[in-house]
């Protein structure tokens, strides 16, 4: 009696570890259904008229180069792919190859968060076609299930851990491509690229000088690549993380110093974003600096005009005016507290800040572009609906 118990006890166990078994691998065949792939999904020439766009040139050429702006009008489907990735920006590079804007002294910068997307990479082809970001994600997790679900389970408990747990999944792809793309372009077109920025755990530059994903907190971060499409080090770090990521972005430290990089048309320091608002993010940079590269995303198009509510960061910068608060617009305070306030002050009178724009999902991005040029700052409107290059030449 006791042997046929312990036989249909097992035959039980086989069975439910066939039924197991059945299940993950129907599961792990529809998890791989209809993923982006480059063969499938990836342009195979670069896409004319589909990208809608504006140019925009301040000063002449004097010889002494130039800071150009790009704003690639982005969406989900052009992150679906690596190819896909690289023509969304090629778009604007062969189009300022066309009108004779790149020289020696080009420095090219793209908007914060450009690489961030790349989160997006490969993932089910119905996952660009939500309706929502909170959509797109629910998609993700349910075709990465054990992947997400091991990450989430290991990220600090709080707000943002559902973001933690993705970008720490894709960490090494992101790294990857974004290294690929950017450095190609670079040595393609024979510039620098301020490359934007891209959320990435514990980043850093390995013996080959390849970026590398890490095993520790997130970190928003800019590279910087040189003509030879090699990176130039440091990495530049957020210091104040602010706006999108905020809940899962670990903060960078102020004893971190703004590095300053090399290049034909001068030295360049380069800030992300709110960092540009407080005064100690340009202590390293003061004297040192001769131009300067801030990537922005800036939010929503409707958060510009309304009334400001405060800093994006925890720390309040030291010359803050409460008086502000509620009484000025969020596209004041940026004039009054970046670009255009604090570099001059620092020997800084030549700098551009690009801002995100395009239709992400329901989040709709129309960033501005903030132009210093000789200590006098110009902010142009937003860019609705299309791309844009803005060229500043150097005097």
């Amino acid at each position: 009696m006791t042997r046929k118990i312990i036989s249909a006890s097992k035959k039980r166990l086989i069975l439910a570890v066939i039924i197991i078994a059945v299940i993950l691998a129907a599961y792990n065949i529809w998890a791989e259904l209809y993923r982006a792939r480059e063969k499938k999904t990836g342009w195979v020439r670069d896409p004319v008229m589909q990208v809608r766009f504006e140019e925009i040139n301040i000063g002449h050429d004097s010889g002494k180069g130039n800071l150009v702006g790009i704003q690639p009008f982005l969406i989900p489907q052009y992150y679906s792919t690596a190819l896909n990735f690289r023509v969304s920006l090629l778009f604007y590079l062969n189009q300022l190859k066309r009108d004779g804007l790149l020289n020696n002294g080009t420095i090219v910068i793209f908007p914060e968060h450009v690489g961030s997307g790349l989160v997006a990479l490969n993932e089910k082809e119905s996952m660009y076609d939500e309706p929502d970001v909170r959509s797109a994600v629910a998609n993700m997790i349910r075709s990465n299930i054990f992947k997400f679900l091991y990450r989430y389970m290991r990220a600090p408990a709080g707000v943002g851990r559902i973001g933690q747990a993705l970008f720490t999944m894709k960490g090494k792809h992101m790294a990857d491509v974004y290294q690929q793309t950017f450095s190609a372009l670079a040595k393609e077109f024979d510039i620098t690229i301020v490359a934007g920025s891209i959320i990435l755990p514990d980043p850093f530059i390995d013996s080959l000088g390849m970026l590398r994903a890490g095993k520790g907190p997130l970190r928003n971060v800019s590279v910087v690549f040189g003509k030879n499409g090699a990176i130039i080090p440091p990495i530049v770090k957020n210091i104040f993380p602010a706006g999108f990521g905020k809940g899962f972005i670990s903060a960078g430290r102020l004893n971190e110093a703004t590095p300053v990089f090399n290049t034909r048309a001068g030295k360049l320091g380069v800030l992300i974003a709110a960092d540009s608002w407080y005064p100690d993010s340009y202590d390293s940079l003061a004297n040192m600096a001769d131009l300067l590269a801030i990537p922005a995303h800036g939010g929503l198009d409707s958060s510009w005009g309304r009334p400001w509510r405060g800093f994006y960061g925890e720390v309040l910068p030291r010359d803050f005016d409460s008086a502000d608060l509620g009484k000025i617009s969020a596209e004041t305070a940026w004039a009054k507290y970046g670009i255009g306030a604090r570099a001059p002050k620092a020997g800084i009178h030549y700098g551009m800040n690009v801002f995100f724009t395009g239709n992400m999902w329901n989040l709709q991005a129309e960033g501005r572009v903030f132009v210093l040029k000789k200590d006098s700052l110009q902010v142009l409107a937003p860019a609705k609906e299309r791309g844009r290059i803005v060229n500043l030449w150097l005097n």
